[in-house]
């Protein structure tokens, strides 16, 4: 029995300690305002850097601590230039969910995200 613990820990363990470059589908809720991005991250998991294109794209910048991810980018809402800062809890089934802060409107909301599968190689 223990044998069965020690391996699922250790399974989780190595998902969660799995780099975050890559590209994330991002799926969210701000104040009723849906938000559906798609993240592509590269660099060391401390000093991430990226693109997130949604009806526009932002250049971004995320960082993760333990098992959880903070990734900022611009925004714009009615002419008003925003900051979106996702903060995320990193699942063993590469996979996130947490929330939004939306500054300088102070509003919130939260998403989920799903790695997204590597794209095959261009021929």
């Amino acid at each position: 029995m223990k044998f069965v613990w020690v391996t699922l820990l250790l399974a989780s363990a190595s998902a969660l300690a799995a780099p975050l470059a890559g590209t994330w589908k991002v799926d969210g809720d701000v104040q009723g305002y849906p938000i559906h991005e798609t993240c592509t991250l590269a660099g060391p998991d401390a000093a991430l850097t990226g693109t997130c294109v949604g009806e526009k794209t932002y250049p971004a910048t995320a960082m993760r601590k333990d098992d959880v991810l903070t990734l900022t980018h611009a925004g714009e809402y009615q002419g008003q230039d925003l900051t979106l800062t996702f903060t995320g809890k990193l699942q063993a089934d590469s996979a996130m969910a947490g929330t939004i802060d939306v500054q300088p409107l102070n509003y919130d909301g939260t998403f989920t995200a799903k790695r997204a599968p590597d794209a095959p190689p261009k021929q």
